[in-house]
């Protein structure tokens, strides 16, 4: 299993495993025992994934649906 890569949880990224003096399978980076084996295909679709891409089209979505809910009116309810 040593060298194998793996999703590390405190990383939060690929890593290869490495053996501690104990005999533990860690994360080679941060020595974390927090990792999970993902096969190659899962891989790939956290490669895609992005963070900010996703945060800007939610920030997007999110004023789209202030300004539909949002009607302004005239004094005397007349549409502006």
């Amino acid at each position: 299993m040593e060298n194998r890569i793996v999703l590390c949880a405190n990383c939060d990224a690929n890593r290869t495993l490495a053996v501690s003096s104990s005999g533990n399978l860690i994360c080679s980076s941060c020595s974390s025992q927090n990792w999970i084996y993902v096969s190659a295909p899962i891989i790939a679709r956290f490669k895609k994934y992005d963070e900010r891409t996703i945060q800007e089209r939610v920030t997007v979505d999110r004023y789209i649906e202030t300004l539909e809910k949002e009607v302004f009116f005239t004094p005397n309810a007349a549409l502006v």
